[in-house]
């Protein structure tokens, strides 16, 4: 009796070695690797909800022959619809303006370094780039008022 190919019984492939894997998201045993963020949809796209059985085996010959997946636009969009995710809006995806970095700056300096963190926490969910410049800017700015301050008490207890 013949034993069944076993990438025919895959659920997904690694898209990174061709491995072979349980589910589309899961870390792939063969060279650890975990799809994250955009690599989220090609992993899908390299999965049974996707492909046949045949075309899985296909797929993970020709990537561990070296071939890197680079689906289309189109592909990742298709992935990232069936998978259930929100489409990302523009707005979610813009920087903050110059104007806004600066007085984002000044609050952190002027006022405190909380006024970045309420920044960054707030917008968070709607706007993760603004949120993470804003958490950026705010970061060094804190640490440096931190040490400012630390060196002011451990001055202030030495005596003049």
């Amino acid at each position: 009796m013949t034993q069944p190919n076993k990438e025919l019984l895959a659920k997904a492939i690694c898209h990174r070695c061709g491995g072979l894997k349980a589910g589309p998201l899961v870390p792939c045993k063969a060279c650890a690797f975990v799809p994250s963020a955009q690599e989220r949809q090609v992993a899908w796209l390299f999965s049974e909800h996707h492909l046949g059985a045949e075309e899985l085996a296909y797929a993970a010959r020709r990537v561990r022959e070296g071939d890197r997946p680079d689906p289309s636009s189109a592909l990742k969009e298709l992935a990232r619809e069936a998978m259930g995710a929100q489409p990302v809006s523009d707005a979610a995806l813009a920087p903050l303006g110059a104007r806004s970095m600066l007085l984002l700056t000044a609050g952190n300096l002027l006022l405190t370094p909380l006024t970045g963190v309420a920044l960054w926490f707030g917008m968070r969910q709607d706007r993760p780039t603004a949120a993470r410049q804003a958490l950026l800017v705010t970061a060094p700015i804190a640490l440096g008022m931190s040490v400012l301050w630390f060196a002011a008490v451990v001055a202030s207890r030495m005596g003049p």
